[in-house]
């Protein structure tokens, strides 16, 4: 869990299933932001992948996403909920470098 706590690069945010109905749940997809190069969004589906710069469904994606983001535990909320489950799961094992590990 340390690795990543800190990290600019990652950001690990939980939606608790007392979240209710949300807005992933019309299916997966992932957002891709480029500094020079139009957004894409890659959509999935059972048995198929569709990627798309469409700016109607880019839009509606990044949308999707901020209202997730919202529902979302805070990132130290779900760094907390991650540590506990894996302490009571797993109990409290280190790696050589005192990281905890499953």
């Amino acid at each position: 869990m340390r690795r990543f706590e800190g990290n600019p690069r990652v950001n690990i945010q939980i939606l608790p299933f007392s979240a209710g109905a949300h807005a992933g749940m019309q299916g997966s997809f992932d957002v891709y932001r480029f500094a020079s190069d139009a957004s894409i969004v890659y959509t999935e589906g059972y048995g198929s992948g569709h990627p798309t710069a469409n700016p109607e469904t880019v839009k509606d994606c990044s949308l999707r996403y901020d209202h997730l983001q919202a529902a979302a535990l805070s990132l130290r909320d779900s760094a907390k909920l991650i540590r506990r489950v894996m302490e009571e799961r797993y109990g409290e094992h280190h790696d050589s470098g005192g990281d905890s590990v499953a």
